[in-house]
């Protein structure tokens, strides 16, 4: 029986084999990326639109569009993919993270392959080079003329970008400063708070028309051509994506359409230089109200939620329940001890790794980004609630319980009915602190791309090249927004005073 087993042996490790080399053909063949793309009929390619003339944002009949030359390769693709193209406007440090949890089929913004990049996602091959050089102003032109000059000197670069890598690769002795957006860059430099700045080429050849103050640095970086290359970022596992696009981009170039394009979008940038105070706000003030007015309402959504679940969470931090108790005290220590911005991102990118959000738009917002927001801010918020609430029913009068006891209602009903009314009153005004104050902290929503007022604010500033400005526009409209949620809670508080004392 052994001898026969020992027989077969042979036959069943060869079974073994072609099971396993077809698991892994089928494996491999898995890669259903192009077709996924073709059977939708939407290429979903997500960008960073602050870095004319590559990818800005311009008005056309009152909307916003996204246009620059990496739009147009897009635009080339989904063409000739015969598929139609939606675009994300997003940070630039969150389309890396965003191709990793394959929201985006695709992703252009100036990347450039480096090795870290490389074992997180793909690459498509370079379609550009972009030379980088050091802007600084003029009054310290003649003082940086070589990279050790830099040395010791505070240079700013866009985070996560390749100028971010070439500022701490070759640019090792100079003392970087990391920025989240670009013109936050071109703004801080030509304010004199950083010395210099990390920037491509193309870039600075526009910001020199808007800022007469700023020239480029007689400094050579020395970087390898492949460290300037700009390529397409796309899921890791998407080959025949990656191998159908690495096609057109190659006849694209045979027929010089990348320099075409180019040319065209470096004029289209320069129409940003005549944009004065009163022309942006009459261009971009239906992008404002816009804003506006997704800010209110993620903010009515996140404390009408935050609210109810406070209140929740409360009850449970009074309870008798130890371990109740416990849970809710650990609850709201947890996300007061933790950055509101932080627990956005775990909750946006966590969620995506759960469940599927359709991505659905909605007035001009994404449910995909608006969703998580919503839900890391209602949170967060219930965490404040919760403590502004057990205050308000510690410091109502323990003879109400009693009397409520006494008309023969039970503790829930007591707590309901005679309790919380008298709490809820009395936290009125620490609610309407919170309801402002979540006003203001919609803006953390801007680094997962919801249109709220900060994220304008950005889009606009990078249009049209005027920082002060936009910022200036956006803190008028907080301004007015929190008065008036000012001014309506105070009149609700006299309401409920005449009230209380009829």
């Amino acid at each position: 029986m052994k001898k026969r087993w020992l027989s077969k042996w042979p036959i069943l490790l060869l079974g073994l084999l072609i099971v396993l080399t077809s698991s892994i053909k089928g494996y491999a063949e898995e890669d259903d990326s192009l077709q996924r793309v073709l059977d939708r009929g939407t290429l979903i390619v997500g960008t960073s639109a602050d870095n004319p003339p590559k990818e800005f944002i311009r008005m056309n009949n009152g909307k916003e569009e996204i246009v620059g030359f990496d739009i147009d390769v897009a635009k080339e693709i989904a063409k000739e993919l015969g598929v139609e193209l939606e675009i994300t406007n997003m940070k630039f440090d969150g389309l890396i993270p965003s191709i990793q949890t394959n929201e985006f089929d695709m992703a252009l913004a100036g990347f450039n392959p480096t090795p870290e990049r490389r074992e997180i996602v793909g690459f498509s091959n370079p379609y550009h080079t972009l030379p980088f050089v050091i802007l600084t102003t003029k009054d310290k032109a003649e003082v940086f003329t070589s990279v050790d000059s830099l040395t010791g000197k505070e240079v700013a670069a866009q985070k996560g970008s390749t100028q971010e890598t070439i500022l701490n690769d070759y640019l090792g002795n100079a003392q970087p400063v990391a920025l989240g957006k670009l013109p936050e860059v071109i703004a801080e430099i030509n304010a004199g708070t950083v010395d210099a700045g990390v920037v491509g080429w193309l870039t600075a050849q526009n910001y020199l028309d808007v800022y007469p103050n700023l020239t480029i640095a007689d400094v050579e970086i020395e970087v390898p051509e492949e460290k300037i290359a700009q390529v397409i970022a796309f899921p890791k596992e998407s080959t025949a994506l990656i191998e159908r696009v690495n096609e057109i981009i190659a006849d694209m170039e045979e027929k010089g359409m990348m320099e075409d394009l180019l040319d065209k979008n470096i004029e289209l940038a320069k129409a940003g230089d005549s944009q004065d105070s009163q022309s942006m706000l009459k261009t971009y003030g239906p992008l404002f109200l816009k804003g506006a007015l997704t800010t209110i309402g993620v903010a009515v959504v996140c404390v009408l939620f935050g609210t109810l679940l406070g209140i929740l969470i409360a009850l449970l931090r009074i309870s008798s329940n130890k371990l109740l108790k416990a849970l809710a005290t650990f609850y709201i220590q947890v996300l007061r001890g933790t950055p509101a911005l932080l627990q956005v991102f775990i909750f946006y990118f966590g969620l995506s790794m759960i469940i599927s959000i359709p991505s659905v738009h909605v007035w001009g917002v994404n449910l995909a980004r608006l969703i998580p927001g919503c839900i890391a801010l209602s949170i967060n918020s219930s965490a404040y609630v919760a403590e502004i609430i057990r205050s308000g029913i510690n410091a109502v009068d323990k003879g109400q319980s009693e009397a409520g006891y006494s008309l023969g209602l039970n503790k829930r009903m007591t707590m309901r009915e005679i309790i919380l009314p008298q709490a809820i009153r009395n936290i009125l005004p620490a609610l309407g602190n919170e309801f402002i104050s979540m006003i203001k902290e919609t803006s953390l929503l801007s680094v997962i791309a919801v249109s709220e007022l900060m994220f304008v604010a950005d889009t606009v500033k990078a249009a049209t090249y005027r920082t002060m400005e936009s910022l200036f526009i956006a803190a008028i409209i907080y301004f007015c927004m929190t008065c008036v949620v000012s001014l309506l809670v105070a009149r609700f508080e006299k309401k409920l005073a005449r009230s209380s004392k009829s």
